[in-house]
């Protein structure tokens, strides 16, 4: 029996049992494709990931993602998870207390990212792509369907947008809570306008230094709702910004996200939007996290 250890972290949370648990696999170079299928399908967490030696030249590390039923591009709170893991354990130079820069290749690319340790601290900050939206002011009739809202309960400040997820606003914090969505019908939605989830969000929030609190859902990749989602933020933060809710000081947007606190998982995302002549030109994402547990699992030869 061969064994690899595997940790239990929660990111976007300095608290246990709470924010967005991830797996972390630190030593997958010797892993097949099914291997890291069959041990995030055995985890059952909303992503697994798998560090892995670069493939490109100009890239320092790999990760790639895993969800209980398929492979995704990209993953914010399990890179925010290894990474956390990374610095804990002293590697990739990450011994001392200092301020890290790493170039991250993925299948969506190759992503810069940021790590700050001090006094026992650990933060996380993921560079992401900016979103090409599209409309879908269209779609509101069937999201009425879907969420059980009505349309009054919709935030007409911002429409309805689209890149790979679709954003939708409501006007109250109580509406994101109690919303109960069909999710039979949302995966067929999805999938028939090839969509990886649906965001709610609302300018409402729980903590008076929060900007906008969030719920996603994205049942065809096998997650009815993540408790915390990082590359959503991205997309949010250039809405809110679009929209004339954000202001940039100089040049900068600096702002807490919310989400998790409607399934008991609370999480706060770190979210910084970058500002060229009023038009957004770059968005890191990220926070902290926290490890739960480690062990080792059994894998036959």
């Amino acid at each position: 029996m061969n064994k690899i250890k595997i940790k239990h972290v929660d990111a976007f949370t300095e608290t246990p049992f709470s924010g967005n648990p991830a797996g972390v696999v630190l030593d997958a170079k010797n892993l097949s494709e099914t291997q890291m299928a069959d041990i995030a399908r055995e985890l059952n967490l909303s992503e697994t990931a798998f560090i892995l030696p670069p493939s490109k030249l100009d890239a320092d590390v790999r990760i790639r993602w895993f969800t209980p039923t398929t492979e995704v591009p990209l993953c914010g709170h399990a890179t925010v998870a290894s990474f956390h893991v990374l610095a804990e354990e002293g590697r990739m130079g990450m011994e001392k207390d200092g301020e890290y820069h790493f170039k991250l290749e993925t299948n969506s690319g190759i992503l810069l990212l940021d790590v700050t340790k001090e006094n026992n601290s650990i933060t996380v900050m993921l560079g992401m792509k900016l979103p090409n939206f599209q409309s879908s002011n269209q779609q509101k009739v069937e999201l009425v369907r879907l969420l059980n809202i009505t349309q009054s309960e919709f935030d007409g400040n911002f429409p309805p947008l689209r890149d790979n997820y679709l954003f939708v606003a409501v006007k109250r914090l109580h509406t994101l809570f109690t919303i109960k969505p069909n999710l039979v019908m949302m995966s067929y939605f999805l999938e028939s306008r090839n969509l990886h989830g649906l965001c709610v969000f609302t300018t409402e929030t729980v903590d008076r230094d929060s900007k906008v609190h969030s719920r996603f859902f994205a049942p065809n990749d096998g997650i009815n709702e993540d408790p915390v989602t990082g590359s959503s933020h991205a997309p949010i933060a250039v809405i809110l910004y679009n929209n004339g809710f954000l202001k940039a000081q100089d040049g900068k947007c600096i702002f807490q996200g919310e989400q998790g606190d409607a399934i008991g998982r609370r999480g706060r995302v770190m979210v910084e939007l970058d500002v060229d002549g009023e038009k957004p030109v770059f968005v890191k994402v990220g926070g902290k996290a926290v490890t739960v547990f480690e062990g080792d699992l059994l894998l036959k030869d």
